[in-house]
């Protein structure tokens, strides 16, 4: 949802979507694929139970779908109807 506000597109985003993104970036960096310069910015956080992390061998388990493509350009009708 942050992507899609950058991009001046609509987006509600929450106080729990900012949760779960601090969530995710703390597990990234805990995995030390990430590294927080920030680290006060992301205390708050939401439940892992809220979040579903994958292991690579389930991944063809599931129909993954990219809700944003970065880069991509959206015709205006495009974004009216997402809307």
């Amino acid at each position: 949802k942050e992507l899609f506000a950058l991009d001046g597109k609509f987006a509600n985003f929450s106080e729990n979507d900012l949760e779960r993104r601090n969530t995710i970036a703390q597990l990234l960096g805990d995995w030390g694929l990430v590294t927080l310069l920030n680290k006060e910015n992301a205390e708050n956080k939401a439940p892992l139970s809220q979040i579903k992390v994958l292991a690579f061998k389930e991944k063809d388990e599931w129909d993954l779908q990219a809700k944003y493509n970065i880069g991509k350009k959206v015709d205006d009708d495009e974004e009216s109807a997402e809307v």
